[in-house]
């Protein structure tokens, strides 16, 4: 089964980045931040992370306009405002860049998907890209900052967990009962909101 990484730098240094992708055998990094600079950690900007990475074997592939959780596009905001991953899904930048990665990893190449969150829950780096090639097949593993790494599988149970912590109580009154499936579905709907850039924010 084909492999897929996720990770959020944070405030990590880029010695310690290093040492995680060099853990998992992570050869390219591919930065989904729509935005790839940051006043409070420097050392992530795309330049300056370009260029340590290249000198440590690791590439740097920036692809905020094909994954990135900020879209020009109106039409790819809900009514609220908010991204609608589902519709950034089947957007033409979108789709390039998932046929890009595919390419890669028949190419050879151990991807990482970067963000700036440090929990995988916390960014659409899983909630949107990662939950993608995960439908498809892929293997994720989101690579935590004390070497250990949460699957899929596991992030799934967490969001069942957040959204709906009594799913597993049989209930005499809803008039239908969702399927473990379709609450799943539900619960990534309620975390793209939750987390979901709003252009009700911009000023």
């Amino acid at each position: 089964m084909n492999i897929l990484y996720t990770i959020g730098h944070s405030n990590l240094t880029t010695e310690n980045f290093l040492k995680l992708l060099r853990k998992y055998g992570v050869n390219c990094v591919v930065d989904v931040r729509s935005t790839p600079y940051s006043k409070f950690t420097p050392q992530f900007n795309e330049i300056e992370l370009k260029n340590f990475l290249n000198q440590n074997g690791v590439y740097y592939i920036g692809m905020g306009r094909e994954f990135g959780a900020r879209r020009n596009s109106k039409n790819l905001y809900t009514m609220d405002g908010y991204l609608d991953f589902e519709k950034v899904k089947k957007d033409a930048d979108f789709i390039l860049g998932v046929n890009r990665i595919k390419k890669g990893v028949k190419k050879g190449y151990h991807i990482a998907f970067m963000c700036t969150e440090k929990n995988a829950i916390d960014c659409h780096r899983n909630i949107l890209v990662a939950k993608y090639f995960y439908d498809l097949g892929y293997d994720i593993k989101n690579i935590n900052h004390n070497g250990d790494y949460i699957s899929q599988e596991e992030i799934n149970e967490l969001l069942l967990d957040m959204y709906f912590p009594r799913r597993n109580e049989i209930s005499l009154f809803d008039s239908e009962n969702l399927s473990d499936e379709e609450l799943l579905k539900e619960a990534y709907k309620k975390r793209n909101k939750d987390i979901g850039y709003s252009i009700n924010n911009e000023e």
